[in-house]
């Protein structure tokens, strides 16, 4: 049901649509806001407070749709709002695993075209008060946003509460009337001139803004960047300062700010002449000071610095240039960014590269029912490549840079952060001084690190731009035809462009595709992002090839174009290729790369009890075990993988698997009287008895009863339909089976998705694998596919797979030192460090120095996949390279590098690599390496299946290993660090692998202490 018909978009939904649509399932444009209160908090008030508050702000309740060819937007009908309650009553570290996972659920990806766009989740049982957070896709609410939305919030909230009606009033203007009247203005004559004028303006600014430290590679296309973020704080006096330097000047504290990144990024970038992007509240319509929505609008503000002139001056000018600049706010940032590449014959590029932001919307007055003001939690990506934030804070002016990784490093971004800082504390204290006079901080550039000026391009005759001239492409362009010598696809790409582009509006004619080569680019030629979705949506309707926004993209050319169009049309030929889901349940799917190197592993016996996966779950308190059994038997019948049963296609040479095995029964059985060593005995069977692939149903469970208040799940998986996300995925939809079912209502569980219809279109020949795979394989060609172990007896013919497992926990103290080494240095992750963690610990036994570790990858990239139950994990390789007698820092730098390289290629199946780079391998031990390496987050239990009860994960004993070494680090509760250390036990004594284990720690110990120190100038005992 909607509540009003289709509508458009306005200028800044449609940039957030776009890219959504070219990066899906992104977290870039998540707001995750968490906010705590002083006592508890009631859910049901809760979900009538946020109801009536979607009620008021339509773009709570909106989604996105193509109609036409068009993005549009659909309000729907006001109506509930759930609320997910998690209960830590209790918990040890409640306040840190509400955190934790508040950042867990705020990266979580929307559907803008299913919606919902806002999401609750309420933590009670905290010591100081319940958690909660909202999390609203950015398309739904911007900074300004906050006020109205958390003022409404507590105001509904306590009426509510208090048994009165959460009603709010309704505003004098929705957000879809401000999207109509912003494209009825459009194509105004006054609208066309100041797009015009701005762009004749901008062209003669040299494009790109590079500072020193950036890494010489090219961004990620919007939605796709990964980002941190760095923040300090300037004292108060300072804050005052600008203020009372800003009266004087007789502008706003935002000129004074502005002013001082100017003059830093002059210093970081050497150059005098640039681009900086600002954003504006963009809402001077009347009637939309109270709305929720997103108005934003991104500014460029020219930067001409003066090094020889004063701060003073500094700011008379900025303050000049941004009255001009802030004139132009109604232009939408992406016509400009289309029409000033156009002009430049750039292609589509960002306008800006470095943004800035001075937060001072008005702040919401929710503190006033006992709730704290709400934090926005990152979402580990990034908007630009760099972005000032500077924000007002009640202990003084915040200065937060949010970075690009791949770009940035955390010592760049601090130095930047610090750089700013001091350069306000001086300026304001002495705003004549010259710009070059004013101190610098350590870390800034020299000279000589600063990149050469850019010149700038020729400006313009005083006409109007001609984005319409067509793209001369590249040298090797020079032989394409034109015009009517474009034949076939080619020819249809270039008349679907001729197409789009003559609806832009007032820049001029559409280019004839006389003009057009196989290499004319589509944003060189003025195109921009709704144009293109337009084009696409022409396409399908024209030839009926479906071709998405993120395809094409990387390629947006009229050859791009037509390669795209050939393929699609050939994936709609052969519909079992694009789209491998058969409505009958007897139909054969290929299996993929992982399913048929895991069916061969099966053949062998010896292995066939490590690729399970078991899991033992004990549940505490009055839980009835039939109803238990109910729930079990409902989500293991449900997913079709889990009713896989696998064979040879012999003809095809290649494994398939049929979705129509009957799932095995689940029993439950009294154990309450079972002596202990008959309950391992039964259990440890249930762990690890094979399955057969070709005949059984691939998932199994039993429930043992061991008293009234003891109840122990048994599940087991094989890992050819499962991962352990699938195993999460299945222990969640089973406790909530459960709590319905006990309530005596049908479980609301979300339609199975199809592990078939995730999976690549089919199998590919070994050739094309290797293609593939050349540029990773250069990476680890040269390394030993062996790791000298200290084995205390020598490998037997056949892999034996069983093992025990070892713990060592880093006390608090040195994992924060290790964490804050590690960041500091490059930014590494926790696996990146453990990695060099353990290759240090065993270089350090021997004359090694070249590793190669296996790690997982979870796989699930589709926007389906994150509800799916199959086996989505790829199993990487990682080279570590200790040769040369690296420092700790430069050791850390390597890995990085070497896991970026694996990052990109983590699609290259693990076989492709054994059969280049390992071809003589037996059976003794696995391929290309025998040790295994992860890293988790989080020490989290699985789910209570009701009130009252509890439940905890039971160790597995025995424990099954595919690795002969499988190390696990964890952050775990109160900033600890555990490694899990898993070893085979017909290699291993105990004592070695403690060891090992130890000599890892001591590893961690010296790279907390010295991170310049070399890894090899301490021995172990």
């Amino acid at each position: 049901m909607t509540g009003t018909p289709p509508a458009p978009l306005s200028f800044a939904q449609e940039r957030l649509w776009f890219a959504d649509a070219a990066a899906p399932g992104n977290p870039t444009y998540n707001v995750p806001l968490f906010f705590r209160a002083r006592g508890p908090l009631d859910p049901k008030a809760l979900s009538l407070a946020l109801e009536a508050v979607t009620a008021r702000h339509e773009p709570l309740r909106t989604v996105y749709r193509l109609a036409d060819g068009h993005p549009a937007q659909e309000v729907r009908a006001p109506g509930p709002v759930p609320v997910e309650v998690v209960d830590l009553t209790g918990a040890p570290d409640a306040a840190a695993r509400a955190e934790r996972e508040a950042g867990e659920r705020g990266r979580a990806p929307f559907d803008l075209a299913a919606g919902p766009l806002l999401r609750c989740t309420l933590w009670q049982g905290l010591p100081d008060g319940d958690a909660v957070l909202l999390t609203v896709h950015h398309i739904a609410v911007d900074g300004w946003s906050l006020a109205p939305l958390f003022d409404d919030l507590a105001r509904a909230y306590g009426a509510a509460a208090a048994g009165d009606p959460a009603e709010l009033p309704e505003l004098p203007t929705c957000y879809a009337d401000f999207a109509v009247l912003e494209r009825a203005a459009e194509h105004a004559p006054e609208a066309v001139r100041a797009l015009e004028e701005r762009v004749v303006e901008l062209r003669a600014v040299a494009p790109g803004l590079r500072l020193a430290g950036r890494a010489d590679r090219p961004a990620a296309p919007d939605g796709g960047r990964t980002g941190a973020q760095l923040t300090l704080t300037v004292p108060p006096p300072v804050r005052t300062g600008i203020e009372e330097l800003a009266r004087t000047l007789r502008a706003t504290p935002y000129v004074v700010l502005t002013a001082a990144v100017q003059a830093v990024l002059r210093r970081w970038s050497g150059r005098a002449d640039f681009l900086l992007g600002t954003m504006t509240a963009n809402r001077d319509h009347p009637g939309l000071e109270e709305a929720v929505g997103f108005f934003v609008n991104n500014v460029p503000l020219r930067c001409r610095v003066d090094p020889a002139g004063s701060f003073r001056a500094l700011c008379t000018a900025t303050r000049k240039e941004a009255f001009r600049s802030l004139s132009y706010q109604r232009v939408p940032f992406d016509r400009l960014t289309a029409a000033v590449a156009a002009a430049h014959g750039t292609g589509r590029r960002p306008l800006v590269d470095v943004g800035f932001v001075y937060q001072n919307s008005p702040v919401p007055r929710a503190g006033r029912t006992g709730w704290t003001a709400p934090v926005v939690l990152g979402t580990g990506t990034a908007k630009f490549d760099l972005l000032l934030i500077l924000e007002d804070g009640p202990e003084g002016l915040s200065v937060t840079v949010e970075y690009d990784t791949e770009l940035y490093g955390p010592a760049t971004a601090r130095a930047l952060a610090e750089g700013l800082a001091a350069l306000l504390d001086a300026a304001v204290a002495d705003p004549d001084v010259p710009l070059a006079a004013l101190p610098e901080a350590p870390g800034q550039p020299t000279a000589d690190e600063l990149p050469p000026e850019p010149v700038p391009p020729s400006p313009l005759p005083s006409a109007a731009p001609s984005p319409a001239a067509p793209a001369t492409g590249s040298p090797a362009s020079a032989g394409v035809p034109s015009g009517p010598a474009l034949v076939g696809a080619e020819a249809e790409a270039a008349d679907l462009f001729v197409t789009a582009l003559g609806g832009r509006g007032g820049l001029g004619p559409a280019p004839d595709a006389g003009t057009l080569t196989a290499d004319s680019d589509f944003f060189a030629l003025g195109g921009h992002s709704l144009l293109a979705v337009t084009m696409l949506a022409e396409a399908k309707r024209r030839h009926g090839a479906a071709v998405s926004p993120r395809a094409f993209l990387p390629h947006p050319t009229v050859a791009g174009l037509a390669l795209l169009l050939t393929e699609a049309r050939a994936a709609e030929a052969a519909p079992e290729a694009a789209e491998p889901v058969a409505a009958a349940d007897d139909e054969a799917y290929p299996a993929s790369p992982v399913q048929q190197r895991f069916w061969f592993l099966d053949r062998l016996p010896s292995l066939r009890s490590a690729y399970l996966i078991p899991t033992l779950v004990e549940y505490g308190g009055a839980v009835d075990p039939d109803v238990l059994r109910r729930a079990v038997d409902l989500v293991l019948g449900r997913h079709p993988a889990l009713s896989s049963v696998f064979c040879l296609d012999r003809r095809k040479r290649h494994v398939c698997y049929y979705t129509s095995c009957a799932p095995a029964p689940v029993t439950v059985s009294d154990a309450a009287d079972w002596h202990p060593d008959i309950l391992r005995s039964r259990l440890s069977h249930l762990c690890w008895a094979p399955v057969d692939l070709g005949k059984e149903a691939p998932a199994r469970a039993e429930i043992l009863t061991l008293g009234p208040d003891r109840t122990v799940l048994a599940l087991v998986v094989h890992h050819i339909v499962a991962d352990g996300w699938s195993r999460d995925l299945l222990l969640a939809e089973i406790g909530t089976a459960y709590r319905a079912l006990v309530s005596g209502v049908e479980p609301l569980l979300p339609e199975p998705v199809h592990p078939a219809r995730l999976a690549p279109a089919g199998p590919t020949t070994p050739a094309r694998e290797a293609e593939r795979a050349a540029a990773l394989l250069d990476h680890l060609r040269g390394a030993p596919n062996d790791i000298a172990l200290p084995h205390d007896w020598p490998r037997t013919e056949l892999q034996s797979t069983e093992a025990t497992l070892l713990t060592a926990r880093l006390p608090a103290g040195t994992a924060a030192r290790l964490r804050a080494v590690a960041a500091d240095v490059n930014g590494c992750t926790l696996f990146m460090t453990t990695a060099a963690l353990l290759a240090v610990a065993l270089a350090r036994r021997g004359d090694q120095r070249d590793f190669l570790f296996a790690f997982p990858w979870a796989g699930r990239e589709a926007p389906d996949a994150t509800e799916a139950i199959g086996m989505f994990v790829n199993t990487l390789i990682l080279r570590i390279d200790l040769r040369g007698e690296p420092t700790w820092r430069e050791l850390l730098g390597r890995v990085k590098e070497s896991c970026s390289v694996s990052y990109r290629h983590a699609d290259v199946a693990l076989d492709v690599l054994a059969n280049e780079l390992h071809s003589d391998r037996d059976l003794s031990r696995p391929a290309l390496t025998p040790v295994f390496l992860s890293a988790q987050s989080g020490d989290t239990g699985p789910a209570a299946p009701a009130d009252g009860t509890t439940a905890r994960f039971l160790p597995l004993e025995p424990l099954h290993l595919k690795y002969e070494l499988e190390l696990v680090a964890t952050e775990a509760a109160g900033d600890r660090l555990d490694l899990d250390l898993a070893y085979a036990v017909h290699l291993f004594t105990r004592d070695t692998a403690q060891a090992l284990l130890t000599d890892v720690v001591a590893a961690a110990e010296d790279l907390a202490a010295d991170p310049d120190s070399h890894p090899f100038t301490r021995s172990t005992p």
